[in-house]
């Protein structure tokens, strides 16, 4: 990004750690039931996680490789992570703040979490003696001076002993079999233990010939963003596999220990992981967080009173597809369906349907992230079983899926699917599915698009778009975009559908082009996008030209922006505001007035460069007329939310806090899609 200014765009990984202060504030807004405060405590943790695997980790290769130049935001790699490291301490110092004021108010309510007083409880006794203890393995290490390879997030002790005045060093690794909370129930009372808060309690009996000096716990962060080698497509997924093996070996790019301990247990610990300060580890990648060190425990604190949680919400059908075969509707009627409003299982049940379908002949689809349990992937396998022609494309690079996506690639080819990957130096991200069916001696096609993945779990916690249609020029393009994934064909000049990376970049600088001549000429002009994140810089400097040329631009971005809205002469008149609330803002909506003419498009694609260059996305138009105006009543609930929104002005969020905040987007789009008739 160099034609607008370094000052005039925020930074990738400080925006991501915006983004992320945004979700842990959700656990302290008193609005939040309690128990679902806990919840966005625990997805804070485990978001960090994945930003120091991949994010931090890909700057430490930087700054391993020597790499000493200045950003366009002016930083160089160093300069970065020492940011980093100073925002992720004050967030991890504030998310023990907020854990520790849940945890006295829940006591308030007879609920006790990780409970430090002594408590007289056989129960304890049963589940160390009989779960925990026969479960690990001590280790006295300083006797041989060499520490166990402790694999990624996997929580360990480190424990100073004593026996006949010589110091021994020891390690207790947790083993990830065991339960991650134990529920007890006394005197009306709740009591929840994590195993490590357990073993913590017995740990002098774990070394009854020593005396134990000191202990604390820690975990080591690995890197997994290492590249994929593979020369083409025909290895790719014997590199996967080796990928993902190679990534539990990786280098440790963070280090948590859960209390403050001496400047000597901090160098015997360097020592043992061989972090020295002088080499590619600084002091900054040891985090002390006098708090536990994985808060995914919290997903199962689970107590009958229901105003500790969110209101029950229950997924609708609408009453036109009850009971009703989709190929029947879809013949008469486009549908629009919003997930999780919407019951996910209307299309995972309708691709049941196209398998046990005796009238259809084919089905193609794209898998790139699927429920463990998936139920369409067992649809497909039964579909191929039954003798029909399925074609599924899987993307084994979808990062942390990789190990699912290979089992489920092999299951399908075992089933007689014809298994695909794609192409080797892009990911495809697109989610189509395509039944053609014959029907009174014609060939009829039906396609699903969505801006969601096929993951029965994920479709009730994300928000998402389903469009099926049986209109013939949009499921032409769609059975031609398959042919292109599958067999490398030619791109046709379609006109539904836009594909990253062949032509969606230079259609939205179109889109975006004619409104600035339009708001030039003194007409209407208007965008409005709501995408999960914004990190381009063609397409950032393109809204900028908008902004500037007095182009309306209101866009609704969740995660990361470069964007900075606000600044005079150049983002005056782009607004950019970011939603976080019960259910995970993830559908991806374009529109432009189009000077009247407006237009409405649905994408799997963000505006980030990763997006538009390097994966297959797709950019769909929806021209139904009753589609479109749901569309539009989506993106009018999202711009007029107050009670969840955040306003970024420059580089700063700020929260809606006017006392008459009253729209909730998500409640009020669920409500008007759960009563559709």
């Amino acid at each position: 990004m160099n034609s607008i200014g370094k000052y005039n765009y925020n930074n990738r990984e400080l925006s991501w750690l915006d983004f992320n202060e945004r979700v842990l504030m959700q656990a302290a807004d008193e609005a939040v039931p309690m128990c679902e405060r806990l919840k966005f405590l625990a997805i804070h943790c485990a978001n960090l996680d994945e930003f120091f695997m991949i994010r931090v980790a890909g700057l430490k290769d930087l700054v391993s490789a020597g790499y000493k130049e200045k950003d366009i935001y002016g930083f160089t790699p160093p300069e970065i992570l020492e940011e980093i490291s100073c925002r992720v301490n004050s967030q991890v110092k504030k998310n023990a703040e907020i854990f520790q004021s849940l945890s006295l108010k829940l006591s308030k309510l007879n609920i006790e979490i990780l409970p430090t007083e002594m408590l007289d409880m056989e129960i304890l006794d049963e589940i160390f003696y009989s779960e925990i203890s026969p479960a690990i393995t001590p280790l006295i290490i300083s006797e041989i001076e060499k520490i166990p390879f402790i694999f990624n997030l996997k929580l360990c002790f480190f424990v100073e002993l004593e026996n006949e005045n010589k110091v021994f060093d020891a390690l207790i690794i947790l083993p990830e079999n065991i339960k991650k909370v134990y529920k007890i129930k006394k005197s009306k009372k709740s009591y929840y233990f994590t195993p490590e808060n357990i073993l913590e309690r017995y740990i002098d009996k774990i070394f009854p010939a020593y005396s134990v000096k000191n202990y604390f716990l820690f975990r080591v962060t690995r890197n997994a963003d290492l590249p994929i080698k593979h020369e083409d497509i025909e290895d790719l997924l014997s590199s996967i596999e080796e990928n993902i093996s190679e990534r539990k070996w990786s280098n440790i790019v963070r280090v948590e220990i859960d209390r403050e301990i001496t400047d000597a247990l901090m160098n015997k610990i360097k020592h043992y992981l061989n972090i020295n300060v002088n080499g590619d580890y600084a002091d900054n990648d040891v985090y002390t967080t006098n708090h536990p060190l994985n808060l995914s425990f919290l997903f199962n604190i689970i107590e009958e009173n229901k105003s500790l949680y969110y209101k029950p919400f229950k997924s609708s059908i609408p009453d036109y597809l009850k009971n009703r075969s989709i190929f029947d509707i879809a013949k008469k009627k486009d549908i629009l369906l919003f997930r999780p409003c919407n019951d996910f299982k209307i299309i995972s049940k309708w691709i049941a349907e196209a398998g046990n379908d005796k009238n259809v002949l084919s089905i193609k689809m794209t898998l790139y992230r699927t429920d463990k349990n998936s139920k369409i992937v067992e649809a497909l396998a039964n579909a191929a079983l039954k003798g029909k022609h399925v074609c599924a494309v899987v993307e084994l690079k979808a990062r942390f899926d990789e190990e699912k996506n290979v089992k489920w690639a092999k299951k399908l080819e075992e089933a007689g699917c014809i298994v695909t990957y794609g192409f080797s130096d892009k990911k495809i991200h697109a989610k189509i599915f395509l039944a053609t069916r014959k029907e009174e001696g014609k060939i009829v096609r039906y396609a699903h698009i969505s801006t969601g993945n096929y993951n029965e779990y994920t479709a009730n916690i994300y928000t998402d778009i389903d469009y099926i249609t049986a209109e013939e020029e949009a499921c032409s393009e769609i059975s031609n975009m398959f042919n292109y994934m599958t067999g490398y064909s030619d791109i046709f000049k379609w006109s539904r559908i836009k594909l990253a990376p062949v032509n969606l970049r230079q259609t939205l600088s179109g889109l975006i082009d004619f409104e600035i001549s339009e708001a030039k000429a003194g007409r209407r002009a208007e965008i409005i996008i709501k995408v999960n994140s914004v990190f381009d810089a063609e397409i950032t400097d393109k809204i900028y030209a908008a902004g500037s040329a007095g182009v309306l631009v209101k866009m609704i971005i969740r995660g990361i922006c470069s964007i900075k809205p606000g600044i005079k002469d150049l983002s005056e008149n782009i607004e950019v505001k970011s939603i976080i609330g019960r259910f995970l803002e993830h559908a991806r909506i374009y529109y432009f007035y189009n000077g009247g003419k407006e237009k409405v498009f649905i994408s799997t694609a963000d505006l980030m460069t990763r997006n538009l260059d390097k994966r297959i996305e797709l950019f769909f138009e929806i021209k139904d007329h009753e589609s479109k105006k749901k569309l539009m009543d989506i993106i009018e609930c999202n711009i007029d939310d107050d009670l969840k929104s955040w306003l970024l002005r420059e580089d700063k969020y700020t929260f809606n806090t006017r006392e008459d905040s009253k729209f909730n987007c998500q409640e009020r789009i669920c409500n008007k899609f759960c009563g559709e008739k």
